[in-house]
């Protein structure tokens, strides 16, 4: 076998292999959301919210149906502000807008619509240090979008934290330098979710 022959012989053994792992990985991926959602529904029909919560908490995989059953189960458990970004989380927030409470405010931060939420959080609570996690977050994200705010929220620790992860992403001209950098150190937070994903 002539030397051209050989080289164009391994290429296309090398395309098919990594043909196959490919569609092995999509199969894989979808073989762990598929079972981690057959799991949630079991353990939310035993009423069994916070084991539900704990399957697939290590994966970044979903689909718009996993994501539905996580939040039901953290709606349950009334953590739907304090924990929904720790997950990843995929599609629009429109279908739940209509519930009200955590499920609207939560369908105004999966969506990024600030002004919305900023409309519909005082309905719901108190605009104190006492709110949830990402509701604090969003705010903090509003505050230093808006030159007027409607709301002007101020949390030291946060505006600290915030203002850090700006000048990190500063440090950053290539948008997928920036992103892991910023993944590494703010991954799970509401400010990561709104710049990078979904």
């Amino acid at each position: 076998m002539s030397k051209g022959k050989y080289i164009r012989r391994l290429w296309q053994y090398t395309l098919l292999v990594a043909m196959l792992m490919l569609v092995v990985g999509i199969a894989i991926d979808t073989t762990d959301v598929e079972r981690y959602t057959l799991r949630m529904e079991r353990l939310m029909a035993k009423g069994d919210y916070q084991g539900a919560l704990k399957v697939g908490d290590e994966s970044d995989k979903t689909n718009q149906r996993l994501l539905n059953l996580r939040i039901e189960a953290l709606a349950h458990e009334h953590q739907l502000g304090d924990r929904l970004f720790r997950y990843p989380v995929t599609g629009s927030g429109k279908q739940f807008a209509p519930k009200g409470g955590d499920y609207a405010l939560c369908a105004c931060l999966i969506d990024k619509d600030l002004d919305r939420f900023i409309e519909l959080l005082p309905r719901y609570y108190k605009i104190d240090s006492q709110l949830p996690r990402y509701y604090r977050e969003a705010l903090v994200q509003y505050n230093h979008l808006r030159s007027n705010p409607v709301i002007i929220y101020h949390d030291a620790v946060m505006d600290t934290d915030y203002h850090d992860m700006q000048e990190l992403e500063s440090k950053y001209a290539e948008k997928k330098a920036r992103q892991m950098a910023v993944f590494r150190q703010y991954e799970g937070t509401y400010w990561y979710y709104f710049a990078y994903l979904n």
